[in-house]
């Protein structure tokens, strides 16, 4: 493993990105992804494809809010970098909101979006990316500034993937302050401090994956017994002896680090994670998803496959292991090539039981109309017995399932009306040729109901109807 050191007097940083709230040394108060602090948590959506102003893929990203009655699809911020006090400008390709994530920085209880632009032209270096931290406040998100790359001839499109952690290993007085970790298009993880303090210390972490694909997620890790948050990076191109699944070499990996380089794992292969407390017993458990896997595991599907970690503990096995697929007993569906079960996982209790429940999305299933499921936690494994699909096609949800809507590119479990059900959030970024919607479903003691659902598309978002905004591409929150 390769690591970069910086000397940083003067990095101005507050950013960040993370499925976690923030550790107990942060001090934030307020309600974990409340933008506007109104006690309600919100959802931001991602529209990076969307034309502003003339310019194709500049990129958009739309906050909605929660509220009692759960969340308002008609009340919105829709930023862009036309936005007033956004830095910059909207330029085609900027692809503004490619990457973006919900989290408290500075310990208002404002929550603050971190968004990249992996586009962006930065100095005369075109698609050199770029990261904006756009604060919270009781009007919603007004405020940014950007966050510089420190190794800008090192690559481009910094700012694909974000993450934020308390990685004390990076800091040598261990007092849990925030990093951000930012990816780009090689190998290598980029560390920069979030309350903009100087860094004397490692920055950068390289990993064992081919640079040429660059890093594909990271997921923030907060992990018992350990000093700080360690860190699932997710590339491709790793001991898959130069050709792999499809014979490209590319196959997928997932890495579990300490940032500082100490120590590291390899997970099972996977593009996409979450982390949550599927039990009920306190203890973190992991959730890889790999929507690439031929089936080449014993007891997986052909199309995609989850495999849940329980009871995660750094540099030790799990308590156990569950692999879960379309052929697995109890899961609706069929195990298909290309159906891509896995591509995108959440973890929250969308029925108050106190376990969390698991959120799978399979945009590729049925010719890629796509297909969600939903499968309860319990003091086992995850009961796949009981677990439930959802479509554009089952009663009570709005639409119809047509080629092409990848319904499910995106899920995220997010409790909007403070009622102790995790709300459903779905993405189907090739909605409508392109345009993209969102679903947004209700949780409840049964779990995920259709009762009251709604959806919305690029009109319903404020972002108009110009060029194919894949509005749904990434949904995120607290």
């Amino acid at each position: 493993m390769r690591k970069r050191t910086l000397l940083m007097s003067a990095v101005m940083l507050a950013s960040g990105l993370t499925p976690l709230v923030a550790g107990a040394a942060q001090g934030a108060a307020g309600t974990p992804g409340d933008i506007n602090r109104d006690g309600y948590r919100d959802v931001v959506v991602s529209a990076p494809d969307a034309t502003v102003a003339g310019r194709a893929k500049a990129g958009a990203v739309v906050v909605l809010y929660g509220t009692a009655r759960g969340l308002d699809t008609t009340r919105r911020t829709v930023v862009t970098q036309n936005s007033t006090g956004i830095p910059g400008s909207a330029e085609a390709g900027d692809r503004f909101g490619a990457a973006v994530v919900v989290h408290d920085l500075n310990a208002d209880g404002y929550g603050d979006l971190v968004v990249g632009a992996p586009g962006e032209e930065v100095s005369g270096d075109v698609g050199g990316g770029s990261v904006t931290v756009v604060w919270g406040t009781a009007s919603g998100p007004t405020r940014a500034r950007t966050i510089p790359d420190p190794w800008p001839s090192s690559h481009d499109a910094f700012g694909r993937t974000l993450a934020v952690g308390t990685y004390d290993s990076l800091n040598p007085v261990n007092d849990g302050r925030l990093s951000i970790a930012v990816g780009a298009n090689d190998a290598e993880v980029t560390f920069v401090p979030a309350d903009g303090s100087a860094q004397s210390n490692t920055s950068g972490t390289g990993t064992p994956f081919n640079p040429a694909h660059g890093v594909v997620a990271l997921t923030a890790v907060d992990l018992p017994n350990t000093d700080g948050d360690r860190l699932m990076i997710h590339g491709r191109g790793a001991g898959d002896d130069g050709w792999g699944y499809d014979g490209q070499g590319d196959d997928p990996g997932t890495w579990l680090t300490d940032p500082g380089g100490f120590e590291s794992h390899t997970l099972p292969a996977g593009t996409v994670s979450a982390v949550g407390n599927l039990d009920g017993n306190g203890s973190p458990d992991l959730v890889v998803g790999n929507p690439e896997d031929p089936a080449q595991s014993p007891g997986t599907s052909l199309g995609g496959r989850v495999t849940v970690y329980y009871d995660a503990a750094y540099g030790g096995s799990p308590s156990r292991v569950q692999t879960i697929g379309q052929d697995t007993a109890g899961v609706p569906g069929a195990g298909e090539a290309g159906d891509r079960f896995g591509a995108s996982v959440a973890i929250g209790d969308t029925d108050k039981d106190g376990r969390a429940d698991l959120v799978i999305g399979t945009p590729g299933e049925d010719g890629t109309t796509g297909a969600v499921t939903v499968v309860r936690g319990t003091t086992g494994t995850l009961d796949t017995a009981h677990a439930r699909n959802w479509t554009q096609n089952s009663t009570g949800v709005p639409g119809g399932s047509e080629k092409g809507d990848a319904f499910g590119s995106s899920v995220r479990l997010v409790d909007t009306d403070k009622d102790g059900y995790a709300d459903l959030l779905i993405g189907a970024p090739g909605e409508n040729g392109g345009a993209g919607s969102v679903w947004a479903l209700r949780g409840s003691a049964a779990s995920v109901t259709a009762t009251g659902a709604v959806s919305f598309g690029t009109g319903g978002a404020g972002l108009g109807s110009a060029g194919a905004a894949r509005l749904g591409g990434l949904v995120t929150g607290p």
